[in-house]
């Protein structure tokens, strides 16, 4: 229950800032972007078609396509994320604000439509979209999904030339991929874990140490020290970030000659620190 609550949480916030970056950076500044949020600029800026209905319908219609192909809570998040996002564009298309400033539009609306997505991202969620036609394309042919998800979200990006000319269109590239490194770096804070290295002819100690000490689990690999012609022993251990001065300075106070490598650690999956995480999509 305290999971799902956290996920619907994420989701919902998550939504809210999807649309704000739309309805006040976006919009305002004729930029486009991808996947179904993409293809409903289009609609918008041609016909003046709301953002809220068009995205809504859309995704509707990529979800009935690729529903058989996906897990339950899959398909129960995407629904909630499209719901939601749908909702806020309607809602913030009556708040009576904008910023026209193209440099501004394209690092604050990255900011928040990244983080946005990240955290749908972070509750296994997805805005549905391309993302799901290019699982299915995986699923079904084989073909790529990153580079699927590549092409089809380039074809729409390349598409605005004819709505808002080329000059926005090249703008709306620097956004999407500002959008993408934004959402990297907002998962990649969710990710409080390090990995340590330790080689140490004190392995014993230091193994009791990380275990015992700071309730960690560690796990010793036999290895051989080519420069000093001899075997070791290599514990490798994963740790929370707050833990790592700490435990160091441990290693260090147990023996001062050892060999600590740190890691950094992109994603934990299972395991007594660990927690289970699906694929990304950054639609």
């Amino acid at each position: 229950m305290k999971n799902l609550t956290r996920d619907v949480l994420l989701i919902t916030v998550g939504a809210f800032l999807i649309a704000a970056s739309v309805q006040f950076f976006v919009i305002p500044n004729r930029l486009g972007d991808g996947s179904t949020i993409g293809m409903s600029l289009i609609l918008y800026y041609l016909f003046q078609v709301p953002t809220s209905i068009s995205t809504l319908l859309i995704n509707l219609f990529f979800i009935a396509v690729a529903y058989k192909f996906l897990m339950k809570k899959t398909i129960v998040y995407t629904i909630l994320g499209v719901v939601m996002s749908s909702l806020f564009l309607g809602i913030l298309s009556y708040v009576p604000f904008g910023i026209e400033d193209m440099l501004l539009g394209i690092v604050f609306g990255a900011l928040l439509m990244g983080a946005g997505l990240a955290l749908i991202f972070i509750a296994d969620g997805s805005t549905g979209g391309t993302t799901l036609l290019a699982y299915l394309l995986n699923y079904t042919k084989g073909y790529s999904f990153s580079k699927s998800l590549f092409y089809m979200d380039s074809a729409i990006i390349a598409g605005f030339i004819f709505t808002i000319g080329i000059n926005n269109m090249l703008y709306s590239f620097i956004f999407v991929y500002l959008c993408t490194k934004i959402a990297d770096q907002v998962i990649g804070g969710f990710q409080n874990k390090k990995a340590i290295t330790i080689m140490s002819d004190k392995y014993e100690n230091i193994s009791t140490s990380i275990t015992k000490e700071f309730g960690n689990a560690a796990t010793i690999y036999y290895g051989y020290g080519y420069y000093v012609n001899k075997d070791k022993r290599i514990i490798y251990t994963v740790i929370k970030k707050t833990e790592l001065l700490k435990i160091k300075k441990r290693v260090q106070t147990i023996d001062p000659n050892a060999f600590v490598v740190i890691h950094e650690v992109k994603e934990v999956v299972g395991g007594k620190l660990g927690f289970v995480s699906s694929n990304t999509n950054y639609s």
